[in-house]
């Protein structure tokens, strides 16, 4: 199987950008669209301030799931600080939605490596339309979207910055513990020692693998104290492998960070490392 860097050198010569609808609303104007020319479409949203793309762009990577429509809860970037922020629908999630109880271990893999492509083919389409401008991309990705993100800023060096909310590293140590109801399952049905083989096919998406390469931008993870979900000590673990510029922000929580906190702390670390962003 083809890595997910040779799948999207080989796409990325091949694809074009449909508008499928545009939605003015409240501070915002929503741009919704596809990426043709890969595999499959990549089902898409762009979020504008009315006065239109300022070069200042946050690209979202959603959660299991989850989908690309999660990106609105940062609309306050748009409001009141003039990004846009764009994300597409993962593998298996939103339009492309399927039951992941029912997708075979080596399809969900796949996805996963599908997905950091269709990011980066996003990535194309956001310079191409000119709605980023370099030195101007945040990537910001929560759970499993943290987990591909820090894959993600890892190979793509146009990323500027990364926030990542609770990730983590060694995912066949994640598969072992997390308390997600589908892994849960697959380890009743599988021994755990056989989940050790499936470690190389993995390591491709693991995160643990590329989070120093992000170095040296600055990188922000964001982890919950008492996760169980992708367990706190293997965020830990993403955080030491990476290095400075970086910081970690550990809050008092489960999986699910206190989002008014985390967006502040983002905030925040955004004014210290592009202050150029924040005027």
């Amino acid at each position: 199987m083809e890595s997910h860097e040779e799948a999207y050198e080989k796409a990325r010569g091949k694809i074009d950008y449909v508008e499928i609808g545009r939605e003015v609303g409240k501070g915002v104007v929503l741009n919704r669209f596809k990426i043709i020319g890969y595999d499959e479409d990549i089902p898409g949203l762009a979020v504008h301030h009315p006065a239109g793309p300022s070069g200042k762009l946050l690209l979202f990577l959603h959660g299991l799931g989850g989908s690309k429509e999660d990106a609105l809860y940062f609309r306050a970037f748009v409001e009141n600080m003039g990004f846009s922020i764009m994300a597409v629908d993962a593998r298996g999630h939103g339009e492309r939605k399927l039951s992941l109880e029912n997708i075979k271990p080596e399809l969900i893999i796949e996805y996963l490596g599908k997905t950091i492509v269709d990011n980066r083919l996003a990535i194309d389409i956001a310079f191409r339309n000119r709605w980023v401008e370099e030195g101007k991309l945040i990537l910001a990705g929560a759970s499993m979207g943290g987990i591909l993100g820090g894959v993600l800023a890892g190979v793509d060096k146009r990323i500027s910055g990364a926030v990542l909310y609770v990730p983590g590293g060694d995912l066949v140590e994640i598969m072992s513990e997390s308390n997600v109801p589908m892994l849960v399952e697959l380890r009743s049905k599988v021994p755990r020692e056989l989940l050790s083989l499936v470690k190389p096919v993995l390591e491709p998406v693991d995160p643990i693998n590329y989070i120093d390469k992000v170095s040296p931008r600055p990188l922000l993870i964001q982890l919950g104290k008492h996760d169980d979900i992708v367990p706190f000590k293997n965020g830990m673990k993403l955080f030491e492998k990476a290095k400075e510029p970086k910081q970690l922000v550990v809050h008092d929580s489960g999986h699910a960070l206190p989002v008014d906190k985390a967006v502040d702390e983002t905030v925040n670390w955004l004014r210290k490392n592009f202050p150029q962003l924040m005027v």
